[in-house]
């Protein structure tokens, strides 16, 4: 990289200069003084100068002479072509800085870090008296946080349990257990799931387990009209679940589905995010943006998402599904039912393209019989038979034509059974 940044200075220093000078003179100021120099509210007024001052790749390009440009493409060519080190042994740890653990605390006035108050010790709501902090601010309120001696935490974490099943948690609140919340449901089920995880020694898997094996989560959305009538008058709002609560997948697993009844999914736990189309993202000139997995048909979870201010990161589809980017807190997502997700299952490149894989597939598991393949790609998509008229509908639709099957799968991808839990 050293002939690379050797041959890009001048340009930088160059385009830079040109900015300052654009600059009121007091900011101009504030720019070239060494950063640590500044003062806090002068590295405020860096940082809210930033985007003026930051130079893009393109603009560099921009004032090169033809030869230097050229040398600087081949500069950077070599640099990608370089491999990386071989994967070395690591692990992640958080420590506590010593410095920054004998600086005093103080009350602010309005926030302003040159207007100090009151001096104060290290705390936190709820902590028991006398706490001992030299061991480490973090690992105190850690182990208070986890302890037996903490009502709260195995609450919390069985109510997101219960939410991610149920579509709502107990306490519908799932981040706000406070006075502002709202009151749990049914309470004495949540002492009791809270009980049985501290009892299970913690274990997420065992309580995922008594939850999606209860009568509870076995019942369906519809049935009798007599008996839904009944229960909607006793239970309105479905918040004592007399029926399963409808819900549509969230948008990671809707892709996933679609890959997975196609046979193409990559089940492979770990490794690099990645983005559908090209690996690597750019922004113009030789800028990178992340470092992405070649295989498109990995797991939703392993999509490359987060913020950027050039380029838009988070993947339109799950955009779409009311996926978030990862740069707030997100207890619930939103359950949006809008024309743009309709508009994505029938014309995405993606499903497109697992519609003619799953037609292969069908065809492969039926050994070319389109009868069987009608049938197999129901049980495959919808987990169960197609009604004696579905049936009929599908095989005079493909008329024994193999070619017509895509469209049969694109159909079954598209079926609102596909994407929602009954």
């Amino acid at each position: 990289e050293a002939p690379l940044n050797e041959l890009v200075a001048p340009f930088q220093k160059k385009l830079l200069e040109e900015r300052i000078l654009m600059l009121p003179p007091d900011v101009q100021a504030v720019v070239r003084k060494a950063e640590k120099e500044r003062t806090p509210a002068e590295r405020k007024i860096y940082d809210d100068y930033q985007p003026v001052l930051r130079i893009d790749p393109p603009k560099i390009a921009e004032i090169m002479s033809p030869e230097q440009r050229e040398r600087h493409k081949e500069l950077s060519a070599r640099v990608k072509a370089l491999k990386a080190p071989a994967d070395l042994p690591v692990f992640w740890t958080v420590h506590e800085d010593p410095k920054r653990m004998e600086a005093k605390s103080y009350i602010l006035l309005s926030g302003d870090p040159e207007k100090k108050t009151v001096e104060v010790q290290p705390g936190f709501p709820l902590a028991p008296p006398n706490t001992d902090f030299t061991l480490g601010r973090r690992q105190v309120f850690a182990d208070w946080l986890t302890s037996d001696a903490n009502p709260l935490f195995a609450r919390v974490a069985v109510n997101r349990l219960w939410q991610w099943h149920f579509g709502e948690g107990i306490v519908a609140t799932v981040s706000d257990f406070g006075n502002v919340g709202e009151n749990p449901s049914m309470p004495e089920l949540l002492d009791w799931l809270a009980s049985e995880f501290k009892a299970g020694k913690y274990s997420m898997k065992a309580m995922h387990r008594l939850m999606v094996t209860s009568e509870t989560y076995k019942r369906e959305s519809a049935g009798p009209a007599a008996l839904i009538s009944s229960n909607a008058k006793i239970d309105p709002r479905n918040r004592y679940l007399t029926r399963y609560g409808l819900r549509r997948l969230e948008a990671e697993v809707v892709r996933d589905l679609a890959f997975s009844v196609s046979g193409q999914i990559d089940l492979t736990v770990g490794g690099r995010s990645f983005r559908e189309g090209p690996p690597q993202f750019w922004t113009g000139g030789d800028t990178v943006i992340g470092d992405y997995d070649t295989r498109t048909n990995r797991r939703g979870v392993y999509m490359g998402r987060g913020f950027h201010g050039d380029v838009e990161l988070l993947p339109a589809f799950l955009q779409t599904f009311d996926a978030d980017d990862g740069r707030r807190v997100c207890p619930r997502r939103n359950r949006t039912v809008t024309a743009p997700q309709a508009l994505a299952m029938m014309n995405s490149p993606v499903m497109l393209e697992q519609a003619d894989h799953f037609a292969k597939r069908l065809l492969e598991e039926s050994h070319g019989e389109i009868g069987p393949a009608i049938e197999r790609g129901y049980v495959t998509a919808l987990s169960r038979k197609p009604t004696p008229q579905e049936n009929d509908t599908a095989l005079t639709y493909v008329a024994n034509d193999p070619q017509r099957l895509p469209g049969f799968t694109w159909l079954l991808l598209n079926l609102d059974e596909f994407i929602y839990l009954r």
